[in-house]
């Protein structure tokens, strides 16, 4: 076998490499290659056109006999790494989990695939391969696993071997239930026909007359069908319906006041699209989102839905990608990854709470889910529904110039009315009671109200934790990580003060490091405070607490979300988590302890996720048949994000909004791209920034910086950034120009969110 240079790609912080691999082999396999000396699974590019002049190492294993992945999902990823600025083979873990490995015995009309492997006939196996993907059903043994133990089934097939000359009655049964069924049956369907036990399988397996694979099919995931209702659509929701175009690209941006019905929309699209034979893609924000919406797809469409997030093991993400790739789900819900999901002939994809920042990664790749959705839409030539109560303002941007296609919800349902909405103002509050308190007397008498009628509440305070930090009285000391540039959080459960960004925590010490003074006092609260005070002021209430310290256990946030729609809970207490897509029956009252602690944040975006925050869990009160009443306790009752959250209102907020952006020439008006430089020290990380900057030949920009982060130290590195401002396509010149080696001080966030 003629072996070549050829350019292979790895998903580590390294440039590709070079390697001597067979003549023929298409790029985007997956091969085994020796990095120093480990194992290392790398994607192959093609032919190096340059290859260097050093003795090459060829590779360990070709991983696959064609490329697994789609054709337009190999262009996304393409278009991906060359946006975001990465390799693609940092992508492909998004879309094939490492661990899945074709079974190079699989056979096509009596062909094995190992045999064109070993004579070298790529181009027969990628005329295969494209043959495959047009018909999965091709190579049905394609990605079995020969192994036994695992999650998924085992299915037993017929080797072919001749018969021996006597075989067991039991045998003789089994056998013949085989070739009844084709010559391939589940185990034990096949046990129950022939009405033998295991030990006549294993039998017959150890004499090579049958063989055992295991199908890797999704199993923990598979959920019983409830009861699908029937939903009359209002004028709007008709109309909306009416405009999303199929067959053809085009995004929608479906902007509705919370509970005006979206997801009915979603629903009706996606069974409109099923039926024409296509798939749908359905992106959500977060997991917790996904269990109540899985219940009413599965219910709408039984079979048909697979699932996928952070949350499942490694052998369910092995079944759900199998799945997908064998075309065995029609409609596909994930959280960010899944808009690099394996499935084919999309005909609809849907972004929920598309504002949500959760759909851009903070880490790399950096890759934002609902713009590469929009690719993905393009490439598919199908239409793309955003929809948000509250969209971001890029979104809102494009709708109003017309790149974007606005459809509106403005009402809720027939007898369901927006919440009642009022603001406290906490200095007045302190002006009366001459002290700082958690709930304001409005809202306390509000609390003692709802739960004496069997209501239900939320307060939501988005700071986890007991106390905010600690400080010494006598010297003004706060108490900070070692290892980062923020104080520490109180967690008065564990009695351990926690760093929120590196994990380190310690016991609280009895006296002040600095000075020695016994004056260390705790400032601020957070949930864990709030949830010890509602429990002495309501002891016979049912409270819950739901936050990333009490959903840590797999199901656990799930297990909460359930119990307070069934009316299990009283008062719900929790950070933003709570704040979105959740529909409680029995919630009648939201009280927000601390509206405007997200004005606080040196962030140009502020004011944007506060209104979007205050508006999202407003919304979760008065969803029923009750009316719904929201209290804002703030300090800032005449910002622009309080005001206009007050009256659910949007499109007054975005008008206030805009004009600043424009002014200060940020997004939605311009692009930016963020390089961060992270150093043992300062000196080092600035100066690679300045260096940077000074290599820099694009005109048409504006750059700002370099400047500490404003968490200049994570971790025990410290961190500087430059913030490059310009149009998208002098940006993307940068990213041309100027390469970043990927194991350099610096890399690049496209289209940041965070600046932290």
């Amino acid at each position: 076998m003629n072996l070549v240079p050829t350019r292979i790609q790895l998903n580590r912080p390294l440039p590709p490499l070079t390697y001597l691999a067979p003549e023929g082999l298409p790029a985007g396999v997956r091969v085994r290659v020796r990095v120093r000396n480990s194992l290392a699974v790398g994607l192959c590019m093609g032919l190096e056109p340059t290859p260097p002049s050093a003795k090459l190492r060829p590779i360990d294993a070709v991983i696959d006999p064609f490329p697994l992945l789609p054709a337009k999902l190999r262009e996304l990823q393409a278009f991906a790494a060359r946006y975001y600025g990465c390799l693609e083979a940092h992508l492909l873990p998004l879309s094939l989990p490492q661990a899945l490995l074709p079974h190079w015995e699989a056979d096509e009309d009596g062909q094995k695939l190992s045999f064109h492997r070993e004579r070298g006939a790529w181009d027969v196996l990628a005329e295969l391969g494209e043959a495959w993907h047009r018909d999965p059903s091709l190579l049905p043994t394609l990605l079995h696993r020969t192994m036994i133990r695992g999650a998924g089934f085992t299915e037993v097939r017929l080797t072919g071997a001749p018969h021996p000359p006597r075989v067991t009655p039991a045998q003789a049964k089994l056998l013949l239930a085989l070739e009844e069924a084709g010559g391939s049956l589940m185990e034990p369907e096949l046990l129950e026909a022939a009405g033998v036990g295991t030990s006549v399988l294993g039998t017959l397996e150890k004499r090579g007359l049958v063989q055992r694979l295991k199908r890797v099919d999704l199993l923990a995931q598979q959920r019983e069908a409830g009861v699908d209702r029937t939903v009359v659509f209002s004028d709007e929701q008709q109309a909306a319906f009416e405009s999303v175009a199929l067959g053809a690209f085009a995004v929608h941006l479906l902007q509705g006041v919370t509970g005006s019905g979206k997801t009915e929309v979603y629903l009706a699209l996606a069974e409109q699209v099923l039926a024409a034979g296509k798939r749908v893609l359905w992106l959500v924000p977060e997991i917790g989102l996904t269990g109540r919406l899985l219940d009413r797809l599965e219910a709408r469409f039984p079979g048909r839905v697979a699932v996928g997030h952070a949350g499942l093991n490694a052998g369910e993400k092995h079944g759900d990608v199998v799945r997908l790739l064998f075309n065995g789900a029609d409609l596909f819900v994930g959280v960010r990854n899944a808009v690099m999901a394996p499935l084919r002939d999309i005909g609809l994809i849907i972004v929920d709470e598309e504002h949500e920042g959760s759909y851009k990664s903070e880490e790399h790749p950096r890759i934002h889910a609902r713009d590469l959705a929009i690719k993905r839409a393009q490439l598919e030539g199908c239409p793309i529904v955003l929809g948000s109560a509250t969209p971001s303002l890029e979104s809102w941007q494009a709708a109003k110039a017309g790149r974007y296609r606005l459809l509106q919800l403005r009402l809720r349902p027939v007898g369901v009315s927006l919440p009642s909405v009022e603001v406290v103002d906490l200095r007045d509050v302190y002006r009366l009671l001459r002290k700082k308190v958690i709930l304001s007397p409005v809202l306390l008498e509000a609390l003692t109200g709802v739960l004496a009628r069997g209501e239900q509440s939320l307060l939501l305070l988005n700071r986890r934790g007991y106390e905010n930090f600690w400080m010494c009285r006598a010297c003004g000391k706060t108490l900070g990580c070692p290892h980062c540039a923020i104080s520490l959080t109180y967690h008065r459960g564990d009695f351990r003060l926690r760093c929120h960004l590196c994990a380190h925590e310690t016991v609280p010490p009895e006296a002040c490091p600095d000075c020695g003074a016994e004056h260390l006092r705790g400032v601020g609260e957070g949930t864990e405070q709030v949830e010890e005070h509602l429990n002495r002021l309501f002891p016979t209430a049912r409270i819950l607490r739901l936050d990333r310290d009490t959903t840590r256990r797999r199901g656990s946030l799930e297990a909460g979300l359930l119990a307070a729609e069934l009316g299990e809970v009283d008062i719900l207490v929790g950070t933003q988590m709570l704040a979105k897509g959740h529909t409680f029956p029995r919630l009648t009252l939201v009280g927000v302890l601390n509206a405007d602690q997200g004005l606080k944040v040196a962030d140009f975006r502020a004011s944007e996720r506060t209104f979007q925050l205050l508006t999202q869990v407003a919304g979760r009160a008065g969803r029923a048949e009750w009316p719904g009443r929201v209290i804002l306790q703030t300090y800032s009752p005449d910002h622009p994000a309080i005001t206009h959250a007050l009256g659910q209102d949007f499109e007054g907020f975005a008008a206030s909004e805009l004009p600043f952006r424009e002014g200060l020439g940020y997004p939605p008006f311009t692009a930016l791209s963020l390089y961060r430089a992270e150093a043992d020290t300062l000196p080092e990380a600035r100066a690679a920034l300045e260096d940077f900057r000074q290599r820099l030949s694009v005109p048409g920009l504006r750059v700002l910086g370099p400047l500490e982060a404003p968490v200049p130290r994570v971790k025990d590195r410290w961190r500087m950034h430059l913030l490059l401002k310009g149009g998208r396509g002098a940006l993307s010149e940068v990213l041309a120009r100027h390469p970043l080696p990927s194991s350099g001080l610096i890399q690049v966030d496209r289209d940041p969110l965070q600046f932290g």
